[in-house]
């Protein structure tokens, strides 16, 4: 028997239900990514985190019966304990290396960062230490509120405070290395001109013909499209990208965007910029993975103002002002 089709009523309960869960958890978001940037070191898997975080929330508030009387630190539990379950995953060799690299890196691309000391210093300390850092510094959190956060003991958390603070003191020598040393190229920069070219002059059907058929192009923390059926019909990421939401009202219809190539830390990305009489704003960012000379994935930065302001500043560019979520309920296809 063939599958049923996802009900339409239940898809637009979710979104409604996804919608009101991030405008109510909106106010919070800054301070979320900033915790996950410094557990992860590094802006992309900050936000992944972020976004795995509140997906993961929302998916377990049907489970949850009791209130939640603490919606911040509901959410940095969710983050902490993902963390640390994806740090245990890797082997012991693996994580040594890809942290110290990018400790290092980050030394030299944000010094102006550490009090983010934790993002030089903690490569030597556990999961678990290294989340208690941070709830004190990021969140100046209680030892009692640090304890149940991370399900141990008072004395345990001042152990890994004591630790945390004595190696930032020895933190200050770390050699650096760039982060182009460290981050792989995941596509071509070739390849983003050629989008950034058909983009720019509204050519849908070349920008589709960039892309392979089994492609995913994903608005991060918005919209998942799967597959040349998806992305290449009206209404798509694509089509919007082209077309630019002509059925929004007009005051809340963004104008084009003027895209450009750029390397970031090693890697060709295409920024999107709202360009006005006298300014230029970054609106949007793009990565793309590429097999066989086709673009295989696209993740687009829409609504990451997070991402969007440390891109920004390390370009010396100016971010505009965007929300956490497209402004409007889009109805069902």
């Amino acid at each position: 028997m063939a599958d049923a089709e996802l009900p339409t009523q239940i898809h637009d309960d979710a979104r409604a239900a996804w919608y009101r869960f991030i405008d109510f958890f909106a106010p919070f978001r800054s301070q979320l990514f900033l915790y996950c940037r410094r557990l992860t070191g590094d802006v992309w898997d900050a936000e992944d985190l972020m976004q795995e975080t509140l997906v993961h929330s929302f998916g377990v508030l049907g489970r949850v019966f009791n209130p939640i009387a603490n919606p911040r630190g509901y959410l940095t539990r969710v983050a902490t304990n993902l963390w640390i379950d994806a740090v245990r995953r890797r082997s012991a060799g693996e994580r040594a290396v890809n942290w110290s690299e990018r400790v290092r890196a980050q030394a030299e691309v944000d010094p102006g960062e550490v009090r983010d000391a934790a993002s030089r210093l903690i490569e030597t300390l556990s999961p678990q230490e290294r989340a208690a850092f941070l709830l004190k510094e990021v969140f100046d959190m209680s030892l009692d509120e640090i304890a149940e956060m991370l399900v141990t003991s008072v004395g345990a958390v001042k152990t890994a405070l004591h630790r945390g603070r004595k190696r930032l003191d020895q933190a200050k020598d770390l050699d650096t290395v760039s982060m182009s040393s460290v981050r792989r190229l995941s596509v071509s920069p070739a390849l983003v001109d050629r989008f950034v070219e058909r983009l720019n002059a509204s050519d849908l059907p070349g920008l589709l013909d960039l892309m392979l058929d089994t492609a995913t192009v994903e608005e991060v923390g918005n919209l998942l499209e799967v597959g040349r059926q998806q992305f290449q019909k009206k209404g798509s990421w694509l089509w919007h990208a082209v077309n630019v939401h002509p059925d929004m009202p007009p005051d809340l219809r963004p104008p084009k965007y003027i895209n450009e190539r750029t390397i970031f830390e090693g890697e060709p990305l295409l920024l999107g910029f709202m360009v006005l009489p006298d300014a230029k704003f970054l609106m949007a960012v793009a990565r793309f993975e590429e097999v066989d000379g086709k673009i295989a994935r696209i993740r687009s930065y829409n609504f990451n103002p997070e991402v969007l302001n440390e891109i920004a500043g390390k370009l010396g560019l100016v971010e505009g002002q965007v929300p956490y979520r497209f402004p409007m309920v889009a109805a069902s296809a």
